[in-house]
């Protein structure tokens, strides 16, 4: 049993390695579906599959042992070897086994439980709820406040949200494809492996990128037939505020939003990129498959198996941990068992999460030979009387390497070596700081040194650097640079080109939506009760183009004063009339925002920040040190100690080019006090690395949450 978990782990976090690696960022979302659920019955069934191979019959393989691809059998121990004491010690009480079984075998009633009454749940409400035939499916309404999420043909949308029309029909056709792609088998077959592979964390990760692949695959639909990205991504981020959709359905998750915009910004990889991935991705899991299920023979076994001990020499049990030089456990700690003037055995452990490993049928006259990726090789003399504590030291010289999609890593002690990921490409021009001389092929910094690395390839290369950027570029930025140049030197970046039809828009002028803008910010006047109060800032309004060309239903989304925004809506009120779209089918009501900045002494600025850039914002330590600041600075307001209130308030902000937090307002509050102290702390971040678009630092659109519990005292 021992055996087929530590295979079957190991399959599992190689193959979600390779995904990790290759394949999460690029949009092979049909290819990537069938790897990660092959990656799981691969990881399932591996442990059982076996390859006999007789090494005795290749010439120079006797007696080598493949230190790398080491394959540890499990020891069945004799009982006739094994000290009284020992036995002793096995048969008393009830055992560690004993206990371990316990405990998985509730675990998994409890999961299974639980996946039950999830069924039950979604079965129960697709019998009891109103429910609307729709191309195909069955919308159910529910009287819970359920975002748009999908079983089978089962689409669970809130029944008063869709009734005022608040559910825009992109996000039910995203609904249904997750239904006409059979998502659902999916996501039963995980939570299935899950209720019986509960203890093993890398199933969770499997779970997440199903789920957010899933998100890719219904969004390349609905975007392929309704291909305006920006109109679409603001759909989802006026969505994104719903409650939480029902368990074992497909449906938009709020946690996912963010990967899924930077996605839908991403361009497809070329043809031969994607068969280049694909092809290595296959060659790798063929050459783990083979290495996984390779075994000796019988017949190799039984000629030149281990030998039987020399008189008198005694064999017995080996326990240990090994532990990093911070004092936690260390996993994948290889040891092997050695003995004197004898080559060395295939007889091993690797350590587990836990750090900890056994021994059975050692021999008194043993040596272990203990080596761990990035730390020494040790050789120890086993402790027969005590558990051994294994002390791993790490080793200052270690050489690794580490592979992205972009770039290949040589670790060599405190220095790294960074080149393209083809290894064959040794023209690839490097340039560092943007300064010469440029490099060819690699170079060689100290690891601490690097800020950022971007590669450019194809035109991109050719049409910053010419006839030199033939073989691709590789653009190093160093810590010492960035902290000189920062991120307020970038250019605005321009607008992204639209990807439908023009005709499908309405016009004003002739022109397009920053054409609109445009014209807004020359018509609003900087109010002179806000330039003597000294008030500046973002505003934000949304509007409506009614078919006949006529603009209304504005209403402020963010605001440093109703001053200004009040300013700003009468200048929309006073728009000529739009033209209405060429194309008659969508004549019909559009929405759009326009946001604009005021800075004192009276300059007022068109530059409506990005909802979606290919680079999204960064604060300081990535998302959780974002989340971490905010509940760290958090206070409940202790006026509303008396109330009792506990819930989630959602805040937008616009992310400068400067890193900057600025144009904070409230999506979804739950009351003065709270919504306050939520601007509050969000009006602390700082220092953040800017949404990019085209390689240059835009003002950009983000959303955090911030959460509201009552002090434990006054509970």
């Amino acid at each position: 049993m021992t055996a087929y978990i530590i295979k079957s782990s190991l399959s599992m976090i190689f193959l979600f390695g390779l995904y990790w690696i290759l394949l999460r960022k690029e949009k092979f979302f049909v290819f990537n579906r069938f790897f990660l659920i092959a990656s799981v019955v691969f990881s399932l069934l591996a442990p059982f599959i076996s390859v006999p191979v007789n090494l005795s019959s290749a010439p120079g393989l006797e007696g080598f042992i493949p230190g790398n691809y080491l394959s540890v059998p499990e020891i069945i121990p004799d009982s006739s070897s094994i000290t009284e004491s020992v036995i002793t010690t096995r048969n008393s009480g009830y055992g560690i086994q004993q206990v371990l079984l316990v405990l998985y075998i509730t675990g998994v009633v409890i999961l299974l439980v639980r996946f039950l009454r999830n069924l039950y749940s979604i079965i129960n409400k697709g019998r009891t709820s109103e429910k609307i035939s729709y191309k195909g499916c069955r919308l159910v309404l529910t009287s819970e406040p359920t975002g748009p999420c999908c079983f089978f043909d089962y689409i669970f949308l809130n029944g008063d949200d869709y009734r005022n029309g608040r559910i825009d029909k992109d996000l039910i056709s995203h609904e249904m494809e997750h239904s006409r792609q059979f998502h659902s088998f999916d996501i039963i077959l995980i939570e299935l492996v899950r209720v019986f592979y509960w203890f093993n964390p890398v199933y969770l990760l499997y779970e997440r990128a199903i789920r957010i692949n899933h998100e890719y695959l219904a969004d390349n639909v609905v975007i392929d037939g309704n291909p305006d990205i920006q109109v679409y991504a603001g759909k989802l981020l006026n969505f994104i505020t719903c409650s939480s959709n029902i368990s074992l359905t497909s449906g938009s998750n709020n946690s996912f939003t963010k990967m899924r915009l930077m996605m839908m910004m991403k361009s497809r990889s070329a043809t031969t990129g994607t068969v280049a991935r694909i092809a290595f991705t296959l060659c790798a899991v063929t050459v783990f498959f083979l290495l996984m299920s390779f075994r000796e023979s019988d017949n190799k076994i039984t000629e030149t198996g281990p030998q039987p001990p020399p008189a008198g020499v005694q064999e017995t049990l080996v326990k240990g941990i090994a532990l990093g030089e911070d004092g936690k456990p260390v996993m994948l700690v290889t040891i092997i068992v050695g003995h004197p003037g004898e080559t060395p055995t295939d007889i091993g452990v690797q350590t587990g999460p836990d750090g900890r490993f056994e021994l059975r049928n050692i021999r008194r006259d043993a040596s272990l030979l203990v080596s761990g990726i990035g730390y020494k090789n040790q050789v120890l003399k086993p402790d027969f009387n005590s558990e051994m504590i294994i002390r791993m030291v790490k080793d200052p010289d270690y050489r690794g390497t580490v592979r992205t999609a972009d770039f290949t890593f040589y670790h060599e002690g405190e220095f790294v070596r960074i080149r393209m990921a083809e290894d064959k490409n040794t023209e690839a021009l490097i340039v560092v700081d943007g300064r010469k001389p440029y490099f060819r092929g690699e170079v060689t910094l100290k690891r601490d040194e690097v800020a950022s690395a971007k590669a450019l390839r194809g035109k991109e290369a050719t049409d910053k650097y010419g006839e030199e950027g033939t073989h691709g570029v590789i653009e190093i930025t160093t810590r010492q640079q960035a902290a000189v140049t920062g991120m307020n030197t970038a250019p605005p970046a321009s607008r992204l080109k639209q990807t439908r039809d023009p005709n499908d828009y309405p016009t004003f002028r002739g022109g397009d939506l920053l054409e609109f803008q445009e014209w807004i910010a020359s018509v609003v006047n900087y109010p002179d009760e806000a330039k003597s109060r000294k008030i500046e800032g973002w505003v934000s309004v949304n509007y409506t183009i009614n078919p006949d060309g006529n603009v209304s239903s504005t209403a402020t989304t963010t605001s440093a004063d109703p001053v200004l925004s009040d300013e700003v809506i009468r200048a929309i009120r006073s728009s000529p009339k739009w033209d209405p779209p060429k194309n008659n089918e969508t004549a019909k009501p559009y929405n759009s925002t326009v946001t604009l900045k005021f800075e004192l002494p009276g300059r007022i600025i068109a530059d409506p920040p990005f909802v979606v850039v290919e680079a999204m914002p960064m604060y300081p330590g990535g998302d959780g040190e974002l989340l971490n600041f905010i509940k760290n600075n958090t206070k409940y307001p202790v006026e509303a100690a008396a109330e009792q209130t506990e819930g989630r308030v959602i805040v937008r902000f616009i992310v400068t080019t400067e890193g900057k937090t600025e144009g904070i307002s409230v999506l979804k509050g739950i009351g003065p006090l709270f919504d306050a102290e939520a601007v509050r702390v969000v009006s602390l971040l700082k220092d953040w690395q800017p949404g990019m678009q085209n390689g240059k630092a835009v003002n950009t659109w983000y959303m955090v949450p911030v959460n509201f519990s009552l002090p434990q005292a006054n509970k």
